[in-house]
């Protein structure tokens, strides 16, 4: 704690006691309490020129009415305080409450908020223009170099016999084919119009907005980290939450007509626009980014539990497919 001790002399304000909430190495979390209430001291694992971008674009979104905790400025009013290594902290506010359900009316604030939050975004530029990580427009780059990766893995998978190899090889290819099926359809205007309009816009997006990094506080939902923000699609945003609600708790078509329509009332989307959510939920990420762990890092993936999560997402995929065929419906009743 002693290093975290005499970081804190950087801020105007007395720390009482310091609690360890996680620590991965590049990133920690610590709560504080202190003389002007409890605050959440991140290590922040980006390089500094990245993290001026985040903090820019945080400012935009607490300006624009996203709810953000407030950062706590250092004596000498800078927005994160850097430890003798070169680490980089940034000190906020503490959001009081737990973390929101997504099997409770707390999945329609979720997808209002997110709404909320692609509004708030817009108009956001940078002036660090290096780590903005932006994602706009290079979407068939991005699938086509992963169906690349899933063919190279049928290759890896032909010289071993396990049983997630097995499977693998068994389904690969009708993932495969969903694959080149959203590739198609996102090379078509729907995207194209869409990445022109947002390039105008300048909308960003947060990549997790997910239950772990939100707050269910007495005023509404507050977000809590911001490391991935990104200049893309809200589609992205949309089919991230959709892939983890569904992959926890089932595919189905009124979940999607209530969770779309939640965004909706707060964020309109033409068809044109849901029909690119359409195409990004097609391609097979999930089933990707189990199988790219499996095959790029084998030594910690190796585990029951991994052939568990594969035999899942084949169970379900009849679920969500079927989900999708009533795609047009889905729109019209959101």
């Amino acid at each position: 704690m002693q290093t975290i001790t005499g970081l804190m002399t950087q801020y105007p304000l007395q720390v009482k006691s310091i609690k360890l909430i996680s620590d991965k190495g590049k990133k920690a979390t610590w709560s504080l309490a202190t003389s002007t209430g409890t605050k959440i001291l991140k290590k922040t694992p980006v390089s500094k020129q990245r993290l001026l971008f985040l903090l820019q674009a945080i400012r935009h979104l607490q300006k624009n009415g996203a709810p953000i905790p407030r950062m706590v400025a250092t004596k000498d009013g800078n927005d994160y305080a850097e430890d003798s290594s070169g680490n980089c902290y940034v000190l906020s506010d503490a959001a009081e409450g737990n973390s929101p359900s997504y099997v409770t009316s707390d999945l329609l604030l979720i997808m209002k908020e997110l709404g909320k939050f692609h509004l708030a975004s817009r108009g956001f530029q940078s002036a660090y223009t290096t780590n903005e990580r932006e994602h706009l427009g290079s979407w068939g780059r991005g699938y086509a170099k992963h169906l690349d990766q899933l063919e190279r893995f049928k290759g890896m998978a032909r010289r071993s016999s396990s049983e997630f190899e097995r499977l693998y090889l068994l389904h690969a290819d009708k993932f495969i084919e969903q694959g080149k099926e959203a590739l198609h359809l996102i090379q078509g205007s729907p995207y194209t119009n869409w990445v022109n309009k947002v390039a105008i816009q300048k909308n960003l997006c947060h990549q997790d907005f997910a239950a772990a990094n939100l707050i269910k506080t007495r005023q509404g939902l507050a977000i809590i980290d911001m490391d991935s923000l990104t200049f893309d699609l809200p589609a992205r945003d949309i089919r991230k939450i959709f892939n983890k609600v569904m992959k926890k708790h089932g595919w189905s078509s009124s979940k999607a007509i209530s969770m779309l329509r939640a965004y909706r009332e707060v964020h309109p989307l033409s068809a044109e626009e849901c029909s690119v959510i359409y195409a990004d939920l097609l391609f097979p990420h999930l089933f990707y980014g189990l199988s790219s762990k499996y095959f790029n890092r084998r030594t910690e993936w190796n585990a029951p539990q991994t052939i568990q999560k594969l035999k899942s997402l084949i169970t379900t995929d009849r679920e969500r497919q079927q989900m999708l065929a009533s795609w047009g419906s889905i729109i019209n009743q959101s």
